[in-house]
């Protein structure tokens, strides 16, 4: 991979610690040019920022960096470590009035991590809270956040069709400003087939494994160390494929690959890795994760290779597509939300594997039903007009997508992507 040394440096930094040979190759970057407005667009886009500064102010006595640099990363840090212990109330909260109605919850993410994996609330980031319920305690639970807990829903559907079609409901506090997602599972239908887990035993399993911890004078339930890797893996995989259109986002992929490093490097001695591959292949997931932590080892650098070495050597048996990592990796170094090239429709045709279903996709895609022009163009249902716009439509789509034709490496990488998310292991 090529990495830029704006980059590089941010990679440097994904772990809560440095060991002394690394810090020689940090030096040797920041005795080069480095662009510290790409430095920070960068950190905030992968959220390590936090991290950043933690690793930046131990070193400001070896090396200058720009004032103004270290002025705003404090104080980002310092905002980020007040918004942590503001949301760290709220889970006391949460966890207090859930316990005194009967239902147990697991914190998952960043208040599993922030008082274990990284001993430090400072250095990662929470954009909200994420626990799940038991999904035959949904209708309390839900009663619990809108009445007791005073949330409202934030979802743009009724919390119907979350129940029936998602594995999440998103409540949000107006007056705290705290935006909770309650999970009774971990993916729903619409997930590509890789990532789609619809089978309730892990799950269940989950909660059998579930362990209490003590972050601020509460117990709370957070997941088992193997699971937790395993969610923090799936959940990896997810975000770098939550695009409905074909399209890949980088965006967190730094900090999400810290949380997995991190947690592995806690946890590393209390785990059997070969009974955590072989847990994992009992689910099929397997591949999965086995795809997930390759990746974050050939991010994580030279220091963390013996610690991933230990982890990799449990999964022997499984091969990864070497063309799939590649792919992954280049895209992952992207600072943009990339669209797919060409459209989701035409992409699924081309990796569907009958000529009924290829031609199917197409033909709804390129001559959609009437209801769908009429929204579309804004042309009455009963509007003779409407069958001109089924010559203008494809010529429509053509224009928009003539980029593709000078695209030809992307298009590939696009359909490789969305043909192996779409097949299971």
């Amino acid at each position: 991979m090529t990495i830029s040394n704006e980059n590089q440096l941010l990679l440097y930094f994904v772990q809560k610690n440095i060991t002394e040979s690394k810090y020689d190759q940090i030096n040797k970057i920041l005795d080069s040019p480095i662009n510290w407005e790409e430095v920070l667009k960068s950190a905030d886009w992968y959220r390590v920022l936090p991290l950043l500064y933690h690793h930046l102010n131990r070193i400001q006595d070896i090396h200058v960096f720009p004032k103004d640099v270290m002025v705003k990363l404090k104080k980002i840090y310092l905002k980020n470590v007040t918004r942590n212990m503001y949301m760290y109330d709220e889970v006391n909260r949460i966890s207090e009035v859930f316990s005194d109605e009967g239902l147990e919850i697991i914190f998952l993410k960043g208040i599993a991590l922030d008082k274990t994996v990284y001993g430090n609330i400072g250095l990662r980031s929470m954009s909200d809270i994420d626990f799940m319920i038991k999904i035959d305690k949904l209708p309390h639970a839900e009663d619990i956040m809108l009445s007791k807990l005073g949330y409202v829903h934030s979802g743009n559907r009724p919390e119907a069709w979350y129940r029936e079609n998602h594995q999440e409901i998103s409540y949000t506090s107006l007056s705290k400003k705290i935006h909770v997602d309650m999970h009774w599972h971990i993916s729903n239908n619409t997930h590509p087939s890789r990532i789609r887990i619809i089978e309730s035993d892990i799950i269940k399993q989950w909660w059998k494994r579930a362990r209490t911890f003590e972050p601020y004078g509460r117990n709370i339930f957070i997941l088992s160390p193997e699971d937790l890797i395993s969610h923090l893996c799936l959940h990896f995989l997810k975000h770098l494929f939550i695009s409905h259109n074909g399209g890949f986002s980088s965006k967190g992929a730094f900090m999400q690959i810290c949380d997995i490093f991190q947690t592995i490097k806690f946890y590393e001695n209390k785990i059997n890795w070969i009974t955590f591959a072989s847990t994992l292949k009992e689910y099929g997931i397997n591949n999965n994760i086995y795809t997930a932590l390759f990746i974050v080892n050939e991010f994580i650098g030279e220091d963390g290779r013996t610690t991933m070495h230990n982890v990799l050597n449990g999964f022997k048996s499984e091969k990864i597509d070497k063309e799939i990592a590649r792919i992954i990796n280049s895209k992952i170094l992207i600072r943009e939300e990339e669209l797919a090239i060409v459209p989701n429709p035409v992409i699924k045709a081309k990796i569907a594997d009958s000529f009924y279903k290829k031609v199917k996709l197409l033909t709804g895609y390129l001559f959609p039903k009437p209801i769908a022009i009429s929204k579309r163009y804004n042309i009455h249902l009963s509007s003779k007009k409407l069958y001109l716009y089924y010559l203008i439509h494809p010529l429509n789509l053509l224009f928009k997508y003539r980029g593709a034709i000078f695209e030809t490496t992307r298009v590939k990488e696009d359909v490789i992507l969305n043909r192996w998310m779409d097949t299971k292991n």
